[in-house]
């Protein structure tokens, strides 16, 4: 029997703080949308790639359990090390914190989808960690579509308004 679909759930995560572990291309995708929805970033790695977002506070060191704590709202574990991966999913499990594991879906609590928007209108993509290539054609199909949908609909609502 196939699994139902993941819940899409949109949350408010202005100023609230995620910790990414890692530093690399993966983790520097994440950030990116992550600081694009607002939230605050604390990105912990040996070294970080150089397209690596500004704005997030960047502690150039190996990660330690101590990093995950109760303030924050997500976890993102996104090195290229399969044992501190697994080690970031056992302690934000202990803490009760959702977390997404970039190397292993079975380790995720949340999977990150790809996000459209214009403005706070957005709509997003999410494979459940299958397909990222699938993911990623499906969003480029709809980036090219979304602003004239949006446009289309905000013209329609201005008329029924009047």
């Amino acid at each position: 029997m196939e699994r139902p679909p993941f819940f899409p759930m949109m949350i408010d995560i202005i100023g609230r703080k995620v910790l990414i572990v890692g530093g690399g291309h993966v983790a520097s995708r994440r950030a990116e949308t992550l600081l694009h929805c607002g939230a605050e970033i604390i990105a912990v790695s040996p070294e970080f790639a150089p397209e690596f977002p500004e704005g997030t506070r960047k502690i150039i060191r190996k990660f330690s359990p101590d990093d995950i704590t109760a303030s924050l709202s997500l976890v993102i574990a996104a090195t290229n090390d399969r044992s501190v991966n697994h080690t970031v999913h056992i302690m934000a499990r202990k803490t009760s914190i959702p977390v997404n594991v970039a190397d292993c879906q079975e380790e995720c609590d949340f999977f990150f989808p790809s996000l459209i928007n214009s403005g706070p209108i957005a709509v997003s993509v999410c494979t459940a960690g299958k397909s990222s290539s699938l993911t990623r054609r499906l969003s480029d199909r709809l980036r090219k579509i979304w602003p004239i949908w949006i446009a289309e609909e905000s013209a329609l609502e201005a008329d029924n308004g009047r």
